[in-house]
């Protein structure tokens, strides 16, 4: 279900946003409280990978939403592409990643390439807000169909999605698909909160492992998204049986 519930945000982030108001409301500190039920443990940034890479959205989240100890994943995703086009994505900054840039570091040699000087400053925005980055990409098609699988298996507690017309028009899809609350922003520089499903906490629940990703046009159900899918059917059924006997 998508509530029409909306934050002032922005897009090409003239300025910061305040995640419920900068008056830090009653809500706001529920969400985003570490002993809150809702305390977002780890939060998945949802990305265009093939737009220019920015840390707005990772600073709107660490100022806003997530609180100190916790994890955040920037999650890019991209098409399968011709090689010519290939090449090119490789130099984007979702190409790169923490490691290398731990031992380019060594030779001094990052400083000169624009890919890890943003992954630096990525790693320094964690750093002061204490929290723990990762970085992953997801490449195929469908793409709604992958970030779903993804984010169901890295454990997400909350999902924001940066502006995309595209994503926009699958926020329905996600709504009832993803296991965790969401956050979309809008061209308008609004932050639209989606309320999914309730969250999954029990491990039997919960994916353990990354599902498969295969370059195909063909809609492939991983076994963690049949399943939950398959609950969603059961408790459905129960009840429409609940409402025949009363």
């Amino acid at each position: 279900m998508v509530l029409s519930n909306r934050s002032r945000g922005k897009r090409s982030y003239p300025f910061l946003p305040s995640f419920m108001g900068t008056s830090r409301s009653k809500l706001a500190y529920e969400f985003s409280s570490p002993g809150s039920a809702y305390a977002p443990k780890h939060v998945v940034i949802v990305m265009d990978g093939l737009k220019e890479f920015t840390t707005e959205l990772l600073e709107w989240v660490l100022e806003n939403l997530i609180a100190a100890g916790h994890k955040v994943t920037l999650l890019g995703y991209m098409p399968w592409m011709p090689i010519p086009l290939s090449i090119k994505a490789w130099q984007h900054v979702w190409m790169a990643d923490f490691e290398h840039l731990s031992q380019m570091k060594e030779k001094n040699e990052w400083k000169n390439d624009p890919r890890y000087l943003k992954l630096q400053s990525v790693l320094d925005l964690c750093k002061k807000h204490r929290v723990v980055p990762q970085k992953e990409v997801v490449m195929g098609y469908p793409i709604p169909l992958l970030l779903v699988e993804r984010i169901i298996s890295l454990r997400a507690t909350w999902v924001i999605f940066d502006s995309d017309r595209n994503l926009r028009k699958n926020r329905e899809y996600f709504a009832e698909r993803i296991p965790c609350n969401m956050g979309m922003m809008s061209e308008e520089g609004y932050m639209d909160m989606i309320k999914g499903r309730p969250m999954i906490d029990c491990e039997e629940h919960t994916p353990s492992e990354s599902p498969a990703l295969v370059p195909t046009p063909q809609i492939i159900i991983s076994k963690p998204l049949k399943r939950i899918m398959e609950e969603q059917e059961l408790e459905k059924d129960d009840d429409d049986q609940f409402i025949y006997e009363i």
